[in-house]
């Protein structure tokens, strides 16, 4: 999903950025693995050596590592050729497989395979943190029993059942760091701040105080990143699974949600809703709540993001660019999403069809952003003539306006003449119209203009907050809040999305 990625441990760029290697990492994967019992015979290593060269992962590995007798030179020297390898993490796993293999039932297995996750994967963390909080608990001597540990765990959270009652520190900690879904380190933080609370073992335990001060820190810095960790986008996408034309045509629902920074640009989708049966499009607002409404992952996400921006988007096909996409209500007391949340709809078309071509679209898109002094932002929304006389005039009328980003419909969308309809879509796919404004009902587009102009500042890309304003102001008088935002942000586009799925027409 772009190239804006950061770099990862050994240099390279991944997307969602994993640990960086330092002399921390590398020291604490020597420390696990001359924790195991058996690692000062050479045999051993050499059997462990010889596993890594056969898997896969890491062909030929054993060749290359220098032969020590001494069992803490050796163990650096394989340390050193993981670092250097073309690609850590697989030979990383290859090492953590040969020792599941060799030393099952070791003490040690836990904590490398605790050190491994830690650096080959996004666990939400940041990896120096992590390294000193694996650091920190090993030392813990004796290690608290289970009865000690499972009192910790916090409630609410799935996948725990497997750990069963001899669980230990670092089996905890890999089920609370390694679960499906976005990256949370909520559920860690929390057995961490309960563990490092517990008068009992804090006093034979010296280590929990000096947990607790680094929690502390991460916890000032996890508020920090959450205020500045930008906008929560939710996209819900309607893909026709029959034809239009045909009576209760049905619509795939698939929906996912991101993060985007504030200012704009490159989004990073966090996770999705899985594809279930189709809906029937008379059924859509109550079907569709419904679904949302079940996704317990958006729901934790929503709760996390309760002082962050967020934004709904409706990925829709031309005959549903009308849809009251605001109306949805997935809330069990049935709070509508457009009294909550700032939601806009957006051409499906454009948005899955690789063959359009996207610098018109982002030209104008940067129009959006510009600010002027001498009158209101709502006063750039241009207004073309939508009489079907004039429908082939559209294209020349655009233009003659490079600057114009955001249309207003003086009909609305649905009630539109076949010819206009088609122009205004040319207008959106060909022209590179991001934005379009429309009532759902007739009525003068000055009485929207100053209805926006009431909540607009400066700049049009304040639009879906200005009109999410107007639909809180009047959500209690009837008829006041049908108006439609067509908002496409050309940074906002996931072509994983459009894989294909059975019943995709």
């Amino acid at each position: 999903m772009g190239d804006g990625g950061v770099h990862d441990a050994w240099g390279r760029t991944a997307g969602m950025g994993p640990a960086a290697w330092s002399e921390a990492a590398e020291g604490l994967l020597s420390e696990s693995l001359l924790g195991f019992q058996r690692i000062s015979r050479l045999s051993f290593r050499q059997d462990v050596l010889e596993a890594m060269g056969r898997s896969a992962s890491s062909p030929g590995f054993d060749v290359d590592v220098e032969e020590f007798g001494s069992a803490r030179e050796h163990v650096w020297e394989i340390v050193r050729h993981i670092r250097c390898a073309r690609d850590p993490r697989a030979v990383l796993g290859s090492l953590c497989a040969a020792l599941q293999d060799q030393a099952p039932y070791d003490g040690a297995l836990p904590w490398l395979e605790l050190t491994a996750l830690g650096l080959t994967t996004d666990t939400a963390l940041p990896v120096d943190a992590l390294l000193r909080i694996v650091r920190l608990l090993r030392a813990m001597t004796p290690q608290p029993g289970p009865e000690q540990l499972l009192c910790h765990l916090p409630q609410g959270v799935t996948g725990l059942a497997l750990l069963g009652g001899r669980a230990s520190v670092p089996e905890i900690l890999r089920r609370l760091l390694d679960r499906r879904g976005a990256p949370d380190a909520g559920p860690v933080l929390a057995f961490l701040g309960s563990l490092a609370g517990d008068p009992g073992l804090s006093r034979s335990h010296p280590q929990l105080g000096e947990l607790a001060v680094l929690l502390e820190s991460l916890g000032r810095s996890s508020e920090s990143a959450r205020s500045a960790s930008g906008r929560l986008i939710v996209q819900i996408r309607l893909d026709p699974e029959t034809p239009e034309h045909i009576e209760r045509s049905r619509y795939l629902l698939r929906a996912s949600y991101y993060r985007q920074p504030l200012d704009g640009g490159r989004f990073r989708r966090l996770n999705a809703l899985p594809v279930t049966a189709s809906l029937a499009k008379d059924d859509l607002i109550a079907q569709g709540s419904a679904r949302l409404a079940d996704w317990s992952a958006l729901l934790v996400e929503m709760r996390a993001a309760a002082h962050d921006p967020v934004r709904i988007e409706f990925l829709l096909p031309v005959p549903l660019l009308g849809h009251s996409a605001e109306l949805w209500s997935p809330s069990r007391y049935g709070q509508r999403l457009g009294h909550h949340h700032p939601v806009v709809v957006r051409s499906l078309e454009r948005y899955a069809d690789p063959w359009v071509p996207t610098t018109a679209w982002r030209e104008r898109w940067q129009h959006l952003f510009a600010e002027t002094m001498d009158r209101d932002a709502v006063d750039r929304i241009g207004w073309p003539p939508l009489v079907p006389e004039r429908a082939a005039d559209l294209p020349g009328w655009l233009d003659d306006q490079p600057t114009l980003a955001c249309l207003g419909l003086d009909i609305p969308y649905d009630d539109l003449d076949p010819r206009v309809r088609d122009a205004v879509l040319d207008a959106i796919v060909v022209g590179g119209i991001p934005a379009m404004v429309w009532r759902r009902s007739p009525g003068p587009p000055a009485d929207l203009v100053e209805a926006l102009r009431e909540h607009s500042r400066r700049s049009l890309v304040q639009l879906p907050e200005a009109v999410h304003r107007h639909r809180r102001k009047t959500r209690a008088t009837d008829g006041q809040d049908g108006i439609t935002l067509l908002w496409d942000d050309p940074d906002c586009v996931d072509p994983d999305q459009d894989a294909g799925f059975p019943g995709m027409v």
